[in-house]
């Protein structure tokens, strides 16, 4: 099917937008505010120049200070983490339309990382608790979008047509 690569495609695309869309919205003494799984990593990144930065006087302050900021490294890296099944869609399916087919490996890859989009975003959601922002729903969608391409791939894959060799034509001696 020859939609298949842009539907995965598209699908990667709005993984990688759902990172800049509010992910969840938090509430703290009566105001509400939206958070993007951008504006954590940043945050975390100035929350980690702010603990690196800190003056320490004890042994026990220099432990703490590490412990802090290998805890914050790892907290971002999980935060991208989430988002690398998006980008690696997107990947595939530029790989695909640049190639002008999509096969039957690329649609199992596509196939299995919508589904680990998908999970991703059934887990965020679940995790939200009624609080989730437009990001997540993003992210569902995404991953819906490309299970649908690799699936689709899978039944009808996308070929590139082969160039039939011409014969020569010989005149006929007369």
């Amino acid at each position: 099917m020859k939609a298949t690569k842009f539907i995965v495609l598209v699908a990667g695309m709005l993984g990688i937008f759902s990172f800049f869309l509010p992910l969840v919205a938090v509430q703290h003494r009566g105001t509400t505010a939206t958070v993007s799984a951008y504006q954590v990593v940043k945050g975390l990144e100035v929350v980690s120049a702010e603990v690196d930065r800190g003056e320490v006087h004890s042994l026990g302050e220099i432990e703490t200070r590490d412990t802090a900021s290998g805890g914050l490294a790892a907290a971002k890296g999980i935060v991208i983490a989430l988002f690398v099944p998006a980008a690696l869609l997107a990947l595939i399916g530029v790989l695909g339309v640049r190639r002008k087919q999509f096969g039957r490996v690329a649609g199992t890859f596509s196939l299995l990382l919508g589904l680990t989009t998908l999970a991703i975003g059934a887990l965020l959601k679940s995790a939200a608790e009624g609080d989730s922002g437009i990001g997540i729903t993003v992210l569902i969608v995404a991953g819906l979008a490309a299970s649908a391409g690799g699936l689709l791939t899978l039944i009808k894959p996308d070929r590139r047509t082969a160039m039939q060799p011409q014969l020569a034509s010989l005149p006929l001696a007369a």
